[in-house]
Parts: C-alpha cells; sequence; structure tokens
C-alpha cells in the first residue's frame, strides 16, 4: 500500500506527533503481506490477468464471517448467509483490487499530515469519531489524544488481537479516504447547465391536457397476422442486443422427500409417554423441559383462564398443581405433554416506572450494578425517582414521563422484568437485569388480584429415523440404477413410478440454489460441468434425496431465435396490427375514429413528460412522448403504444414561464444525480477493463 509505505519512508513527523511506541506499531512486521502463496496455489479467479489465490481469498472469507459472528451472536450462521457473505467479499475484493490500481494510476494517497489528522486531528474521520473508546465519558465528545493513547497502548495486548483489528481498521479507512477523493474528482467533472436545468424543470412543470380515442390490439385476432420465417428473422437480427444472456442450463429433477413414517410416529408418542411421569414428578420443570423439548423458543408465563389458549391447558386450570396432561398432538408432526406448575393470586395488570442503565464500551455491567444501587439508595432516600429518570434512564422514551411505563399486562414484558412487576407489591423496587439492561424498577399501582396459573409444555417433534432416510435413499438409488443401467428415460420413469417432475430454468454458476431446493449449491455447481442429457448422483438436501438431469444449454451472448420464438412471434404480430390499425384510421376528427372502431372518445386526461404512467390508462411512455410532441389543438397521426394503438388532440398547455425563475436548486439535484450516476459509471467501466474472472464456483 503507497500510503503506508509513504509513512514508513516519511515517518519523522509520526515520532514528533505521537512517538516511538505509534511508529512501531504503524511500521511493524504486521504491515508485511500475508498474501503471498506458492506456486502450486489454485486461482478462484483473475483480474488485470493476475491471479486471485483460492487460500488469499478464503482468508478475507474467513474474517468475513468472524465479523459477522461476532455482530449477530444470537443468530444461526446458515449456508445462504455463509453464500451472501463471500459474495460481499469477492465484491469488495474486486472492487479494491481495481480501484488500487487506478489511485495508483492517477496518483491519489493519503499524506502523512492528512493521515494525523484524519485519525487524532480538527478534520477526524467521521468513523474515527463515532469510536465510543476515542470519546470523552463525561462529555460524549471525540478527544483526539484517547485516540493516540489507544494506538500507543496496542502493543501491550499480547494476543495481538488489538493490532489485527487495527490493522483492518486501518486498511479500510485509507480506502475509504481515496474513494472520496476519487469519486470527487469524478462528481466535480459533472456539470449542468442553466439550459438542461431549464429544460428538466419543463419537464417537471408543463403538463398537457387532451382527449384521446384507444384502439387496441387486441380488437384483431391475431391469426390475420400470423408472421412470416423472414419477418421473425429480421425481427431478430434488429434487436439481437436487447436478448443477450449469461451462460446458464436448464436442469430436470425428481426430488423424494423423507416424511417419518408411522413407525417414527409411533416411537415418538412412545417416548414422551416415558418422559411424562419424569415431567410429573421432578421439581424443577425449567431444567427438564430444557434438556427434552424440541421447542426452544417457549416460554412460560402466569396466565387467566380466558387468556389460557389451547383447550389442554384450559383443563389444567382447575386441575391439582403437579398435573401432567397425556400426550396430545398440538399440530401434525408435534406432540406435547403439559404441566401445571404455578397456581397463584396475582394482579390482572400492574402500573410501573423504570430507570434502565445499558452496560457499554466504557461501562462494565459491575459499574452499571453499582450506578443501579447507587439510585436506588438515592429513591430510598426520598429523591424523586421521576426527576433522577430523567436524569439517568437511557430509555429514552419512558426517561422524559419520569420513566413511567403507563398500565400493562402479564406476559407484555420480557420474562425478568415481568415476573419483578407482578410479584411486587405497590411501592416496592427491584433490580432486575434483561438483554436491555439493568433496570430500577418501581411498582406504582396493582389491579385487584386474580387467579392465574403457569404452565410448562415439552414439544416432541415427529422426526425420520435412519430407517426412514435408508428407505427413501434406497428409492432415489434403485431410480438412478433404472436410468443408467437399464436405460429407461428420464421422464419415463418419472410418469412409471408417479412421481413429480420439477424444472429450474436457466441457472447460473452463481445461483446458491435450485429453485424449491433449499440449500442445493452443490446440484448448482454439480450442473457447471455436466453436459446436456448428463444424469446426476444422488444428491441429499436437507430431507430429500434428489436426481437430476441436465435438459438444455444456453451459451453466453445473444439467445438463440428458437429459445425467444414465442417471445418474438407476439411482439412482430403486435407490429404487424399497429401498422394495419395506423393505416386504417382515417380523417383527424376523433368522434368519427371512435364510431369505426365501437369506442369512445376518452376527455380532459392531464400528463406531465416526467411521469411515468398515464391515469386510466397505465405505462405508454411511447405514448406520452408523442403528446408532448404536438401543439395545442392539433389532432395527431396515429402513436402505437404498448397495448394500443392511440389518436390524441391537444386542448390545453399549460407551461411556466421559467425566464426570471431561479434554478439553481434544479441545477444541484441534476448535479448530484449526474454525480451519482457518474461515480456508479466509472467503477463498472474501470471494473470490464480489468477482465474480472469468478471461478469460485470451482471451489463454493
Amino acid at each position: 500500500m503507497a500510503t503506508l509505505q509513504n509513512i514508513r519512508n516519511k515517518s519523522g513527523l509520526l515520532l514528533a506527533v505521537i512517538g516511538v511506541a505509534m511508529l512501531a506499531f504503524i511500521l511493524g512486521d504486521f504491515l508485511k503481506s500475508t498474501n503471498s502463496g506458492g506456486a502450486n496455489n489454485v486461482k478462484v479467479g483473475e483480474i488485470f490477468g493476475n491471479d486471485i489465490l483460492i487460500q488469499t481469498f478464503q482468508k478475507k472469507v474467513d474474517v468475513g464471517i468472524e465479523n459477522w459472528k461476532n455482530q449477530n451472536q444470537q443468530s444461526d450462521l446458515t449456508q445462504t448467509i455463509i453464500a451472501q457473505i463471500r459474495d460481499q467479499v469477492w465484491n469488495q475484493y474486486v472492487r479494491e483490487l481495481v480501484m488500487d490500481k487506478e489511485f495508483e494510476a492517477l496518483g491519489i494517497d493519503v499524506s502523512d499530515d492528512e493521515w494525523i489528522d484524519q485519525i487524532s486531528g480538527p478534520n477526524v474521520h467521521p468513523q474515527v469519531r463515532d469510536i465510543p473508546l476515542f470519546k470523552d465519558p463525561k462529555t460524549g465528545v471525540f478527544d483526539g489524544s484517547r485516540a493516540i493513547q489507544y494506538l500507543q497502548g496496542v502493543d501491550q495486548d499480547e494476543t495481538g488481537e488489538a493490532r489485527t483489528r487495527w490493522l483492518g481498521f486501518q486498511e479500510s479507512l485509507i480506502g475509504l479516504i481515496k474513494n472520496s477523493k476519487y469519486n470527487s474528482i469524478v462528481s466535480n467533472s459533472m456539470y449542468t447547465t442553466s439550459e438542461e436545468a431549464k429544460i428538466q424543470t419543463k419537464f417537471n412543470t408543463k403538463d398537457i391536457t387532451f382527449n384521446y380515442v384507444k384502439i387496441p390490439f387486441t380488437t384483431i385476432d391475431d391469426s390475420e397476422f400470423e408472421p412470416t420465417d423472414n419477418e421473425l428473422d429480421k425481427y431478430y437480427s434488429d434487436h439481437k442486443a436487447e436478448y443477450e444472456q449469461e451462460a446458464s442450463k436448464d436442469v430436470d429433477f425428481v426430488v423424494f422427500s423423507v416424511v417419518p413414517s408411522l413407525e417414527d410416529d409411533l416411537k415418538t408418542k412412545e417416548e414422551i409417554t416415558e418422559l411424562a411421569t419424569d415431567f410429573e414428578s421432578y421439581d424443577n420443570y425449567e431444567l427438564m423441559v430444557r434438556r427434552n423439548s424440541d421447542n426452544s423458543t417457549s416460554q412460560f408465563v402466569f396466565t387467566t383462564l380466558d387468556d389460557l389458549q389451547e383447550s389442554k391447558f384450559k383443563e389444567l386450570f382447575n386441575a391439582k398443581k403437579g398435573t401432567v396432561t397425556e400426550p396430545y398432538l398440538v399440530n401434525s408432526g408435534t406432540y406435547r405433554i403439559a404441566k401445571l406448575v404455578e397456581v397463584e393470586f396475582r394482579p390482572d395488570s400492574v402500573e410501573a416506572r423504570h430507570i434502565l442503565i445499558k452496560p457499554s464500551e466504557t461501562m462494565s455491567l459491575d459499574s452499571v450494578n453499582k450506578k443501579i444501587d447507587a439510585i436506588k439508595l438515592d429513591v430510598e432516600s426520598g429523591t424523586d425517582f421521576a426527576l433522577l429518570a430523567k436524569q439517568n434512564s437511557e430509555d429514552q422514551g419512558s426517561a422524559i414521563k419520569g420513566g413511567d411505563l403507563g398500565w400493562f399486562s402479564e406476559g407484555e414484558m420480557v420474562v425478568d422484568f415481568n415476573e419483578a412487576c407482578f410479584s411486587s407489591k405497590k411501592g416496592d423496587l427491584s433490580v432486575v437485569e434483561t438483554q436491555f439492561g439493568v433496570h430500577l424498577i418501581e411498582v406504582t399501582k396493582t389491579s385487584a388480584l386474580v387467579k392465574k396459573v403457569k404452565i410448562a409444555y415439552i414439544d416432541r417433534e415427529v422426526e425420520p429415523s435412519t430407517e426412514t432416510f435408508n428407505s427413501y435413499e434406497y428409492q432415489a438409488v434403485q431410480f438412478l440404477d433404472n436410468i443408467i443401467n437399464e436405460g429407461i428415460d428420464f421422464d419415463t420413469l418419472i410418469a412409471k413410478n408417479n412421481l413429480v417432475k420439477r424444472t429450474d430454468k436457466k441457472v447460473t454458476t452463481n445461483k446458491q440454489n435450485i429453485a424449491g431446493l433449499p440449500n442445493s449449491r452443490e446440484m448448482v455447481r454439480w450442473m457447471h460441468t455436466a453436459e446436456v442429457n448428463s444424469v446426476s448422483e444422488v444428491f441429499q438436501f436437507d430431507n430429500s434425496y434428489v436426481v437430476a438431469t441436465i435438459t438444455k444449454e444456453y451459451s453466453k451472448g445473444p439467445s438463440e431465435l428458437d429459445d425467444i420464438k414465442e417471445q418474438i412471434m407476439s411482439l412482430v404480430i403486435k407490429e404487424k396490427k399497429a401498422l394495419k390499425i395506423s393505416k386504417d384510421i382515417k380523417g383527424s376528427d376523433l368522434a368519427s375514429i371512435a364510431t369505426t372502431y365501437k369506442t369512445d372518445v376518452v376527455t380532459e386526461k392531464k400528463v406531465r413528460f416526467s411521469d411515468s404512467s398515464i391515469e386510466g390508462i397505465g405505462y405508454e411512455p411511447e405514448l406520452i412522448g408523442g403528446i408532448f410532441a404536438y401543439k395545442q389543438a392539433i389532432t395527431s397521426l396515429p402513436i402505437v403504444g404498448r397495448n394500443a394503438v392511440y389518436v390524441v388532440q391537444i386542448t390545453n398547455i399549460n407551461e411556466e414561464d421559467l425566464n426570471d425563475q431561479d434554478l439553481s436548486l434544479q441545477r444541484n439535484s441534476m448535479n448530484k444525480q449526474a454525480a451519482s450516476y457518474a461515480n456508479n459509471a466509472s467503477f463498472n467501466a474501470l471494473k470490464e477493463a480489468a477482465n474480472v474472472k469468478d471461478n469460485r464456483v470451482e471451489f463454493y
């Protein structure tokens, strides 16, 4: 990286500003490239004729996955998400390689002075300014000395994680700065003239009122305009560029979906029946549920009889505490046993207020608890709760109301918060920790006590056994064997076995899954190298076994005429209809034309040039363009639209005088639009020139 090399070469300023420790950090061995590989490395792509090694790319993907895990600790990392991360990393890496070459060619760099200014000076970069560690804890304002202090202490981290994190951030930040400079160059090359602003303003403000007659193409039967082969060939030749396509393939496949057998159902019922005895005698129902239930999201709260949703729950309401139901189907494929675990008289609803303090990078959970305890002592000593809430609570919605949450029923709040409120008396103070932070809660009012019960339950899903999976796999293997060894045609075999053939059209190499088959990337990879009429091995995707065959291959470039013949035929028929209708229209009187075609004259329609559609007509850009080509009181020639031929008569043109108007806002808006377009277009042009080759399908 040229910028970092400049910092290496011109380190005097750094020595003076941030000292030896910071210099050692920036100039350390960690700056040496870790992306070099041996001659035997396999390439996952190519750019500017240079190989992109799979080892290099995978390291970046691994970093992306780790970042995702850190940011989504409560979520599952699925194959779909991994594929999305891989795509994001690829696109970002290609962008970096393309732009780095352009930066070097243009001499775009970051000087020593600029770098210091961006990380600790008065013009600090927003991404540095927003780092919580670099802010004054009292004022929340960025403090450059805290940034320098952090960087000087990075080497004290023996694990090296702090250094690695900063290196990644530093590289990203320098890239952002360079991109900003490049975008500024491109943006400043865009210019909107006053005349262009005036024309665009006319498009936006000028409106035309018109009458029209519409002759739909459907008024003539298609059979009268059957196109010849020559007409189809000519249309295809004239419009070939409109039918560009990526390389792709069609695939037919049959799915053997594994479903639980009757034996699987009986076994599941027997297992949960055995659990019922232990569930009844075991006091720690929560532990029992966690260990044995397939439902990991269930929560058990006190509920009144009217709020119980299941009939089995209602039966338990007046039962003896500890009673457990017989196993029952809560839905197709799920058995449940339920237990009455608690019976209490509790408020139907409560009114409460709270103060919330959240842990942060500058305040540990320990410190938060100490702060909450101190606030609690203040309340107990007579300080007004509402005042303390306004001064301290991080729940801004309730803080402005003195922490007041109003009245709420049981189950509306998260479990621990709910329990603290509904097990407390009026005036009680409770400290509770939830996923939102630490709360100091005061119950201010309670309603009348009513009988409530808490019902816990264990769910067991009926899952296919190993024997069931083996049975379906055998069916798939037999299907494949009949094709390969018996020579039976794929479609014939499907019909013979009363199976359902599925199809996915024009599958490209970058498609993640076959339609209707989750996690089927492996099948897409097989299609990449398979030839037409090839039959796959037996794939397993989740609870399905799949056998597939390639039915058609499409080359990159214009679509073949035979592949789009039906589409082109309808377009040629429409052209011929439009020509016939246009030739047959006589005169310029709309009423006469309407009478001839047994339709009506529609009056007083209004449109602007900037409109994409016309009320009552729909999307007809050719019609809108045609209308604005005529003057007032003029009847148009036939205008061919998307769905009909139109004849219009302009009745009024409403146009503002723009000579004395200030068009600066319009010019600024157009400049921004042009700059945005130019920035995207310039990168796309550079990327195309880089001749990027993507071979990821061979690895993922």
